[in-house]
């Protein structure tokens, strides 16, 4: 079954340009439910289909037959502030939610303050770590005039409760996700913080204790891949809604996602061995098909299968680690023709075939051979 997005995407061979200047308000019915939006069309599809961005950055896919109402004012679009942002949050949230705010993030939360400051010293590390390390590549981000917004509960249990509507029966296997629809990361709190306060677990050295120890890497990584999807689709290295290779948007998460607690001064691991996906690479090797290379950059679809996820994901990252150390000036070259992609505009494996094959040469046995002999290399 189609998607909405999918539904607008195939009506596309002809968009009407959106208003930059004027607010969109729109009414649909979804579920037997109205909704009204007021916002700004990104999209507007020949049959009616609109993909629209309200002012907390949130996108709506809408089908024509959901639309009841459609008009346009003459105000101009504005996103919202931080204050607003802020506000809107604590009212949208039910509980006793409060919020920190940082000088790029809204964190708005549930749990303790200490684990809330704490999560956004981290997001603020890797804000500065990510932008420093493309513009050393040569891609200069954007500063984005929007606050970054972090939803943090303080169990599990809230967390799922939230999250359920969108991760379905994936809620229980997933801790934190950055969402490409509303441009939020959710998480909770990773050390019950909030519960074990009066056992003296209130601040941020504590914190950062229980979660450098090495049982809790890989769930601080899972944060830190998420929030770095964030930055990615936020400081314009990635669009939203557009045709983004999963095994370059996971493959550079995969490569930012292990942290280093202990360094006050901002990560010292960016492109470090990711050792966790090295081992699943290497267990996947011995059954390794030849056209393995060829399927992962030619479509998604071992991403979207639960079998084949774990391996698509390993060799997402050391695609992306061989390519970045010896092929640098092809993979920034190439992240740069993807940050140019438009919206709702997809590729045919074909033509993704192609793009890589362009920017890395066209006979992919012989990469894949090379790629393979690196990667064997590689402690």
């Amino acid at each position: 079954m189609l998607t909405r997005t999918q539904q607008i995407c195939l009506l596309l061979t002809t968009i009407l340009p959106p208003s930059a200047l004027a607010v969109d308000h729109v009414s649909l019915k979804r579920d037997g439910q109205p909704i009204h939006i007021s916002g700004e069309v990104l999209v507007e599809a020949q049959d009616g289909g609109l993909l629209l961005m309200d002012s907390s950055r949130v996108l709506w896919a809408v089908t024509p037959d959901e639309i009841t109402r459609h008009e346009k004012d003459q105000q101009e679009f504005k996103l919202l502030d931080e204050d607003e942002m802020a506000a809107q949050l604590t009212n949208e949230l039910t509980g006793q939610f409060r919020v920190h705010k940082t000088a790029h993030y809204v964190i708005c939360y549930n749990t303790s303050e200490a684990y809330a400051k704490w999560c956004g010293a981290l997001f603020e590390r890797l804000y500065r770590a990510f932008g420093s390390y493309w513009k050393n590549r040569g891609f200069e981000l954007d500063e984005p005039k929007w606050p970054l917004v972090a939803l943090v509960f303080d169990d599990r249990q809230s967390y799922a409760q939230y999250s359920q509507a969108e991760l379905g029966d994936a809620t229980a296997s997933i801790i934190g996700y950055f969402s490409l629809r509303t441009n939020r990361v959710t998480m909770y709190d990773l050390t019950g913080a909030n519960r074990a306060a009066n056992r003296g677990l209130s601040s941020a050295a504590q914190i950062t204790r229980i979660l450098s120890r090495p049982e809790a890497e890989r769930t601080v990584a899972t944060i830190i891949h998420e929030a770095t999807h964030q930055l990615a689709f936020n400081r314009g290295l990635q669009t939203r809604y557009a045709d983004i290779p999963l095994w370059v948007s996971e493959g550079i998460a995969i490569y930012f996602e292990t942290p280093d607690l202990r360094s006050k001064s901002g990560w010292r691991n960016i492109g470090g061995v990711n050792h966790v996906r090295l081992k699943d690479f290497r267990r996947y090797l011995r059954s390794r098909p030849a056209d393995s290379l060829t399927t992962l950059v030619s479509d998604d679809q071992r991403f979207r299968n639960a079998r084949t996820a774990p391996e698509a994901y390993a060799e997402a990252w050391a695609l992306n680690y061989f390519l970045i150390r010896q092929y640098p000036k092809e993979h920034l070259a190439y992240t740069k023709l993807l940050a140019d992609k438009k919206l709702l505009l997809y590729d045919s494996p074909a033509e993704r075939r192609e793009q890589f094959q362009e920017a890395f040469g066209g006979d992919l046995q012989q990469l894949d051979e090379e790629f393979l002999r690196y990667i064997r290399t590689v402690r």
